[in-house]
């Protein structure tokens, strides 16, 4: 961005402006009032001295808002009349005598009262003279040689800057726009260009480019989330200038691609553009935002598979139909996508055109925690190889982060406290509750770390198949901490974000360097075989489908929130199939959702010590009908707060379960075919097992034997007839034809065969490993580890994800797992709505019963609402044979809700996968570069 200033009448003051004298008169007159909020003060100073741009500012921002300014001047002496009129200024005579300072309105006289200035522009970012393309300390400086935080356009500017000088490995251009806030300096729509910088050897080969290994980061697609920005694009430069050799080595292998997805929430804090994100047609303080200029979340706006909550707007380029049959965003993209997501559509469509997408990391900011950094493992589907991949990548981080960042954050302790305690007295709440930082690193899923997973994300949709329109890419997202907007404005504080830096970097270098490794993992059966019950039962296919016609109903409230509580009600008729509820904030707030009948069923706080960011989304499904109420209000009650509620009803007439909302009539899109089976996760698990490339058997060709004495795969799919007659063992022997089974479903329950097969098979001395409602099966087994189990010792709750509440952490099921590790495997791409109080089953029992029976306990889970604590995961091995339970692994996919862009098979954790294994008694063993670096579980 450039500026001419100010001092001529002949109009050189609009030349490099498209914004003529007359437009900028008529805008100033129109405008003024608009943007005076309450207790805040527009100047009528003005000076020739002033650029167009600067006087805009200077005459539109609150009386206590301190402008950058770039002061240009004659000679040297003003830097001497600056400092006695109080200034602290940052000086430079290359290319030109200049310095910069903060001006608030009222002290804009003591600048331009200097004899020696000539011109003040408006200059934002991090150096304070880049609109002179003078970077004595780097295009880039860090921290301590910053004045703030970067500014888009100085990004834009010295990206560019950089790809002249760099131009054979380095690529910058504009991938699409965003909705844009509107501008109000040039009275007009003001879209931002979606950049992306690509870097590598011979970067306009096109050839080499397409075959090598391409490497994707986001960097703050949350625009109020400021370290993936500062971070990322600091890294361009110092790879480029031979300060990163180490990835600098890698460019004839990989592209590393830094994607900037949110410029609307960054210029939100440039004082010419009117943010109005939550629409009710009043302008908000200029600051970063989370949102773009629509006012929706960018990182729920993404085509992923499984459950799509109504309210998001999944940006499919393809259209309704989902084909990708013209250039471009198809024709028939539905106008509410290309109006409120035009980003995440051009982004989608750019992203597609990549070839070997390898690995990536989307980089977020947090509230507080105790880890400084967090690791999040998407809502994918992995097989061994893949967890082995993602899980060395996060141990390898981790180990990098904690020797660049354990001793600082240590050395911080006190800053953290104060900062904390900062965020408290802001508030009215006592600022010690908030963790500091414990450890530099810690991983898991979105649910392990952070507390809460959802839809739509660009992480999620990144990782997806191709065929299910996703990239395919071992993906990530990280969270940072103490990077999120907890004030008005986000203070620039060198300290911390000079530690943000040091830990993102960190995570860049690893995960450039982890691209070329390859990754493998195996498993050991000690020769063991396994079998586990087939059936037909678990396949879901978008074929039995029947859809039903439906109707959406969207209501926006606008409150004003204080320390008495005011609320919001939700008119929910009978025929709502789900209501979706999100809150959004200008500050913290605490908020309690109640069913017609005053039950609370949700609670938020936003200043717990677990909280990780500001935002609110709560789901229902099938919803009482009646009156639902929200009560917020602030945290603290010292502050006030705006806070804007969207409720999203989706209406049917039936909620049969293979019923589903017709996603044409919600979402404007057609359903994508699929057909899975949670049992596909055995014919995968069998690819892994060590010692040769032996599948899985599920083909029925000894189904009408009876006996199966020449068993030699490792896995083998039986079916309930097959073990009724006798498949577990060889001939009619009372000789195990395996060694384990694994059921996961409760199809034969009824069947006295089966449940006395199942019987002898542990009596002989066989594992059995119930997951599922497969563990309902412990009421109907007479066996003598279990007998004492009846039918009101197992229920089924469901919960908004499958985790366990509680790890008995010393129990052999959990043995090699961590302790964040708690979600044994993830709801939405299943179908799943993560909802109130949740559809993600699991078969639980009493833990008296378990007790009784002699059990021992690895895991607990609470049924919502607190209504009781069950066993969730488990082992009875006080016998010949072993019955293991893990109450949720492998559940069929959930058809009765919004899910127009498929189904996967199974979402099992790596926590889930490693309980089944350890179940087993196998081992598993990864490989970096073809040598053993870690094993999990104990060879039995």
């Amino acid at each position: 961005m450039s500026e001419t200033p100010g001092g001529s009448d002949d109009g050189s003051r609009f030349e490099r402006s498209s914004i003529s004298r007359r437009q900028f008169v008529r805008l100033s007159a129109a405008t003024a009032g608009a943007l005076t909020l309450p207790g805040n003060a527009v100047a009528d100073t003005t000076s020739p001295k002033f650029s167009d741009l600067y006087e805009y500012v200077i005459t539109h921002v609150p009386e206590d808002y301190s402008v950058p300014t770039l002061v240009e001047l004659s000679d040297t002496a003003g830097f001497r009349e600056l400092a006695a009129n109080g200034f602290d200024p940052v000086t430079t005579t290359s290319p030109t005598i200049a310095a910069y300072v903060s001006v608030t309105p009222a002290d804009v006289d003591a600048v331009t009262s200097v004899d020696s200035v000539t011109a003040l522009r408006y200059s934002p970012g991090s150096n304070p003279f880049w609109l002179l393309d003078h970077y004595p300390d780097g295009v880039f400086p860090g921290p301590d040689e910053s004045v703030d935080f970067i500014d888009f356009e100085q990004m834009v500017d010295g990206m560019r800057y950089l790809e002249e000088r760099n131009d054979d490995r380095m690529r910058f251009y504009s991938v699409g726009e965003s909705p844009g806030h509107y501008n109000l300096f040039l009275d007009e729509d003001g879209p931002q260009n979606l950049w992306v910088a690509e870097l590598t050897n011979d970067v306009h080969d096109a050839a080499a480019f397409a075959e090598k290994q391409k490497v994707v980061f986001t960097l703050s697609i949350h625009g109020d989330e400021r370290s993936g920005a500062e971070a990322g694009t600091r890294f361009v430069e110092q790879l480029l200038v031979g300060d990163e050799p180490d990835v600098e080595a890698l460019l004839d292998d990989v592209v590393l691609v830094f994607l900037y997805p949110n410029p609307d929430g960054w210029v939100a804090r440039n004082q010419q553009y009117r943010v109005d994100t939550d629409g009710d047609g009043e302008p908000e303080h200029n600051s970063f935002k989370r949102v773009t200029a629509t006012g929706v979340d960018p990182n729920r706006q993404y085509p992923t598979v499984g459950w799509i909550d109504s309210e998001h707007n999944p940006a499919e380029p393809d259209g309704t139909d989902l084909v990708d049959d013209e250039p471009g965003i198809d024709g028939d993209v539905p106008p509410r996508y290309t109006d409120t997501v035009p980003d995440a559509l051009d982004i989608v469509e750019f992203l597609r055109g990549y070839d070997n997408v390898r690995i990536g990391s989307d980089l977020h900011g947090m509230f507080w925690s105790s880890d400084f950094i967090e690791g999040l493992i998407v809502n994918d589907q992995y097989d061994t190889d893949e967890f082995h991949d993602l899980y060395e990548w996060n141990r390898r981080t981790e180990r990098r982060v904690e020797n660049a960042l354990a001793d600082e954050l240590d050395a911080h302790r006190e800053r953290f406290r104060e900062l904390n305690e900062t965020y408290g007295n802001e508030w009215g709440f006592d600022g010690s509750t908030l963790p500091t930082p414990e450890e530099a690193y810690d991983y898991g899923t979105i649910l392990d770390t952070i507390g809460y997973t959802t839809s739509g994300t660009l992480i999620s949709w990144m990782s997806h198949p191709r065929d299910q329109g996703g990239l395919d890419i071992q993906m990530m997202a990280h969270e940072m901490g103490w990077d999120n907007r907890v004030l008005d404005r986000i203070p620039f504080r060198p300290w911390l974000v000079d530690l943000q830096i040091t830990g993102y970097q960190e995570v860049i270098r690893e995960t450039a360097q982890h691209a070329v490794r390859t990754v493998t993992g195996t498993i050991e059966t000690g020769g063991e075989t396994t079998a586990y019950v087939d059936t037909d039962a678990l396949t879901r296919t978008s074929a039995a489908l029947s859809f039903t016609d439906a109707r959406t109903r969207t209501t926006t409230h606008h409150v004003t929130v204080g320390p008495a509580p005011e609320r919001v009600t939700l008119d929910v008729p009978d025929a709502s199939r789900s209501v979706s509820v999100s809150l959004t904030a200008s500050g913290l707030i605490l908020a309690r959702l109640r069913t017609p009948t005053g039950r609370v069923v949700q609670r938020y706080n936003a200043a717990a010590a677990d909280s990780s960011e500001g935002s609110v989304e709560w789901t229902v499904q099938t919803p009482r009908a009646g009156e639902w109420t929200i009560d917020v209000k602030t945290v603290g009650g010292s502050k006030e707060a705006a806070v804007t509620v969207r409720e999203s009803l989706v209406l049917t007439d039936t909620d049969d379960a293979v019923t589903a909302p017709d996603p044409v009539d919600v979402l404007g899109y057609q359903q994508r075919p699929y057909s899975v089976s949670p049992l596909e996760y055995f014919p995968d698990y069998a690819a892994a097992i060590s010692g040769g490339d032996r599948r899985a058997t599920n083909d029925g060709r000894r189904r009408n034997e009876r006996g199966n004495g020449n068993v030699v795969d490792d896995v083998t799919g039986v079916t309930v007839d097959d073990v009724g007659d006798g498949a577990l063992f060889r001939g009619r022997s009372h000789r195990r034809a395996v060694d384990n089974l694994v059921v996961n479903h409760a199809r034969g329950a009824s069947s006295d065969a089966y449940t006395a097969e199942l019987d002898r098979f542990v009596e002989a001395g066989g594992t059995l490993v119930l997951t599922d409602r497969g563990v309902s099966l412990l009421a109907a087994l007479e066996n003598d580890l279990v007998d004492a189990i009846g039918d009101e010792d197992v229920t089924e709750i469901e919960r908004f994800s499958a985790f366990l509440s509680e790890r008995v952490g010393d129990h052999p099921l959990l043995a090699d797992t961590r302790p964040i590790q708690r979600e044994l495997w993830k709801p939405a791409p299943l179908g799943y709505p993560i909802s109130t109080p949740g559809t993600a089953p699991l078969t639980v029992v009493e833990p008296a019963a378990f007790a009784a029976a002699g059990g021992t306990v690895a895991g607990y889970t609470n049924a919502t609402g607190g209504s009781g604590r069950y066993v969730s995961a488990g082992s009875f091995t006080d016998g010949d044979g072993e019955i293991h339970v893990v109450g949720g692994l492998l559940p069929p996919a959930h058809q009765s809700s919004l899910h127009p862009f498929g189904m996967l098979d199974y979402t099992a954790t790596f926590l889930g996968h490693t309980v089944l294994t350890n179940a087993l008694g196998h081992r598993q063993l990864r490989y970096v570069d073809g040598e053993l670096v870690a094993t999990y579980g104990n060879l039995e």
